[in-house]
C-alpha cells in the first residue's frame, strides 16, 4: 500500500500548493471568502515596484482593514484598486473583463507605407489573440521585405502599448539577434531576446521566421501617446548606430508589468520592475526623450531629412 500513501501524500501536497501558491497564477482554490481573497491579493502586491516603506505599510494596513467589511468580492476589488496605486504605482491598474474583451475586438493592423525607397511602417498598440498576434508580426515583417528599401521609418506616436512580443517581433528584420531590451525586478536581471524572427522573454513569445536583416537608417517617431510596450519597442532601437528617435517625449511607462488573473474575472497589472535597454540605461516612469525634438507633426518632416543625409 505504499503507493496508495505516495498518492495521498502527493495529493495533500498540490492542495496546499495551489492553496498557498495559486492565486499568483489564477488558481483560486477553494473558493476564497471576500476577506482572504483580499488578503491574497495583498500579499501579491508585497512584490510591487513601491511596495516598500511606510506609504505602502500605511496603504497596506488600511486597506486590509476596510476588506474585513467586505461582503462581497467586487466590494475588494474597489478597496484593492487604492492600494494598487501606491504598491504598483501609475502603470498598475485592474482590467476588468468587458475591458479585455474591447482591447482584443478592437485589433487595428500595422500599415506601411513607401515614399521613393523610404519604407514607413505604422506600428499601433495591440493587445489581441495570440493569432492576431501572429498576423501583426508578420504584417511588419513582410513590409520590411520590400526590395529597394534604402530608409525605414518606424512610426511608434500613436502605440499606447499592449503586448510587446509581436511589435518586436515584426520589426526583427531591423533589430540585430541577441538581447533586445532587459527587464529588472527585485534586483534580478531578465533579457528580452530575439533569435532568427522570434521573441521571447517579453510579452507573448511570437516568431515570423527567420528574415533577411535591413542595414538601412532607421527613423522611430514617438509622441506624448508613446507608452508601454510602445516605449519598450523605442527601446530596442537605443544604442544602435543606424538609428534616431524624433517627435515629443515619451508618456513614461517604460516600467515592468506583471499580470495576475483575480478571482472575480479581472485581471490585476501590476508593475514590478524598470527596463534595461542595451546601453545599460534605466527607464521607468519618467518620459525618454527624443534625440531630436519637434512636435509630432513635424516629426515625419524630420526623419526624412535625416534618412536622406545619411545616403
Amino acid at each position: 500500500m505504499v503507493l496508495a500513501v505516495l498518492v495521498v501524500l502527493g495529493a495533500a501536497g498540490g492542495a496546499w500548493l495551489i492553496h498557498s501558491k495559486g492565486p499568483a497564477s489564477g488558481i483560486w482554490w477553494p473558493t476564497p471568502s471576500p476577506q482572504s481573497y483580499g488578503m491574497r491579493v495583498l500579499d501579491l502586491m508585497d512584490s510591487g515596484i513601491h511596495a516598500t516603506g511606510q506609504e505602502w505599510a500605511r496603504a497596506r494596513a488600511d486597506a486590509a482593514e476596510r476588506i474585513k467589511g467586505a461582503a462581497t468580492h467586487d466590494e475588494v476589488d474597489a478597496i484593492l484598486t487604492d492600494a494598487l496605486a501606491v504598491a504598483g504605482g501609475k502603470h498598475s491598474f485592474i482590467l476588468g473583463a468587458d475591458e479585455a474583451r474591447d482591447l482584443v475586438d478592437s485589433y487595428i493592423a500595422p500599415t506601411s507605407s513607401l515614399d521613393g525607397c523610404v519604407l514607413t511602417v505604422t506600428v499601433p498598440e495591440f493587445a489581441g489573440t495570440a493569432e492576431q498576434g501572429r498576423e501583426y508580426a508578420t504584417a511588419l515583417a513582410d513590409a520590411l521585405g520590400t526590395e529597394g528599401v534604402c530608409g525605414v521609418v518606424v512610426d511608434l506616436r500613436d502605440n499606447g502599448g499592449g503586448d510587446m512580443g509581436p511589435m518586436l517581433a515584426g520589426l526583427s528584420p531591423l533589430l540585430p539577434d541577441g538581447t533586445v531590451t532587459s527587464f529588472v525586478i527585485q534586483g534580478s536581471t531578465s533579457d528580452v531576446t530575439l533569435k532568427d524572427g522570434a521573441i521571447s522573454g517579453g510579452g507573448t513569445p511570437t516568431s515570423v521566421g527567420a528574415r533577411g536583416k535591413l542595414d538601412v537608417p532607421v527613423a522611430v517617431l514617438t509622441s506624448a501617446t508613446t507608452a508601454s510596450s510602445g516605449e519598450q519597442t523605442l527601446l530596442a532601437f537605443r544604442g544602435l548606430g543606424n538609428a534616431r528617435v524624433f517627435g515629443a517625449p515619451t508618456r513614461g511607462y517604460a516600467s515592468v508589468n506583471q499580470e495576475f488573473p483575480l478571482y472575480t474575472g479581472r485581471t490585476m497589472v501590476l508593475t514590478t520592475g524598470t527596463s534595461q535597454a542595451r546601453t545599460g540605461e534605466r527607464f521607468g516612469e519618467e518620459p525618454i526623450a527624443p534625440d531630436v525634438e519637434t512636435s509630432p507633426e513635424e516629426a515625419p518632416a524630420a526623419a526624412a531629412e535625416w534618412i536622406a543625409s545619411q545616403s
